[in-house]
């Protein structure tokens, strides 16, 4: 006879929180995953949340692109799911709202599939989330802010894009084999076999980006990658992702996911001494 699936209660994981606050509508926790890949098993959870993994490998089955850098999962509520990281000494942000919250922020906007979230806005959302979670003196009302701007990432309308013409993945993969090099709109449209003009209009319609656009968001992709490993110096790294020298990939990192190379670096490696459980509900919530 087959075990039942494991359904968290709202707010738990596979983890052990090391900050935890609870508020209206939201609940939010940075844990320390507690089991290994082959214990995770298949499970579901009651509510809607995300998971971005903030050190560690984590392996997801959510639909969306595979990238580089930090993930970042949203689970509705129900989902069935083995998301779990794929050695021990993970750590985690998690941001749950319960399935009644979620349902009257999603006004009829819900989507029943597992998303992997890839875009700048929602990975900036989700750091700075970190980043003011883990602070001491985080205000509740920034902290509401930045979940709803999260929330929002779910819930935005799917593109056109979700279905990309085959050419436009030629030029994808090219852009992520070559991102360390010079590239001209006239390389990507040499290797896609369009038109410069129809290509960039194409990157426009389906990715809501241009190609330079494209090209900065997988030198930040890699630079984030190198930055979770911690095996090289901020410089090193900038060289390494295709950037002119440090400060050009602190002005970009920090444009682009609101904080400094040095501050991920920081979210990615913390290892907090003390569990800290802060909670703005009562204590009978």
């Amino acid at each position: 006879m087959t075990a039942p699936r494991t359904a968290f209660a709202p707010g738990r994981f596979y983890g052990a929180p090391t900050v935890e606050r609870r508020l209206p509508g939201v609940h939010l926790a940075h844990l320390a995953a507690t089991m290994s890949a082959e214990h995770v098993d298949e499970h579901s959870h009651d509510d809607a949340h995300f998971v971005l993994a903030t050190h560690g490998r984590y392996e997801t089955t959510a639909w969306g692109p595979e990238t580089e850098g930090p993930v970042l999962v949203y689970n509705p509520p129900g989902v069935v799911h083995r998301d779990r990281f794929v050695e021990t000494g993970g750590y985690f942000l998690a941001v749950s709202f319960g399935a009644d919250d979620w349902r009257a922020l999603a006004d009829g906007r819900e989507t029943i599939d597992a998303l992997r979230l890839t875009g700048p806005a929602a990975r900036r959302a989700a750091l700075r989330l970190t980043r003011s979670l883990l602070s001491a003196d985080a205000e509740a009302l920034s902290l509401e802010g930045l979940s709803m701007e999260l929330a929002a990432e779910a819930l935005a309308p799917a593109r056109d894009g979700d279905h990309p013409p085959p050419w436009l993945v030629l030029a994808e993969t090219y852009l992520a084999d070559a991102f360390d090099q010079p590239i001209g709109v006239a390389d990507l449209a040499r290797v896609a076999g369009v038109h410069p003009v129809h290509l960039a209009r194409g990157y426009r319609r389906w990715l809501g980006a241009a190609p330079g656009e494209r090209l900065r968001t997988r030198r930040l992709e890699r630079a984030a990658d190198l930055l979770m490993s911690g095996r090289a110096s901020i410089g090193e790294i900038a060289l390494a992702s295709g950037f002119c020298d440090q400060s050009h990939l602190n002005r970009q990192f920090r444009q682009a996911y609101g904080v400094t190379p040095g501050e991920f670096a920081r979210l990615c490696g913390r290892r907090p001494h003390v569990s800290r459980v802060q909670d703005a509900a009562s204590a009978g919530a």
